[in-house]
């Protein structure tokens, strides 16, 4: 009995090894920054139709990037595709409607329209440091509720 559980054991060692290697190759990556680790923050500078990137860091990202960078939705206006290597498309960042400005303090409750057009602004997103954009395309929902692009811009 005591020799067929140290056969077992010995004959088991080696797949526990190869185990460990298989998880390590196979480790997932997030997707999205989080405040604790650097990320690249692009700042762009942009109007309806035009957008340019104003500012490219790697720091962390601030609480304030992060609740506004999220998975695109159905209320987003605006989204970013972000691209990797070789034009391979990774995912895509809905950043509502940057430009219309919505009030954000007590005494407007009873007015018609709560926010108003602008015609710029500065949006910032953050994307980690794995992922390694190419470029990022910039879409626009059009009035059939799909997105079409409107600019791509590569990163050097």
């Amino acid at each position: 009995m005591i020799n067929k559980l140290l056969i077992s054991i010995i004959l088991s060692l080696p797949l526990l090894a190869y185990s460990n290697d298989l998880r390590d190759s196979k480790k997932l990556n997030k997707i999205h920054a989080n405040p604790f680790n650097d990320s690249y923050i692009i700042i762009f500078d942009g109007s309806p139709e035009n957008f340019s990137i104003d500012q490219i860091l790697i720091d962390k990202p601030k609480e304030r990037i992060l609740k506004k960078v999220k998975f695109l939705t159905d209320e987003d206006s605006y989204a970013i595709k972000v691209l990797g290597k070789e034009g391979k498309f990774l995912y895509a960042l809905g950043i509502g409607n940057p430009f219309y400005a919505s009030y954000q303090h007590i005494g407007y409750e009873d007015r018609q329209y709560m926010g108003g057009p602008v015609s710029s602004a500065k949006i910032e997103i953050a994307i980690p440091l794995h992922i390694e954009p190419t470029s990022l395309i910039i879409s626009k929902k059009d009035m059939t509720g799909k997105f079409k692009d409107i600019q791509e811009i590569p990163i050097q």
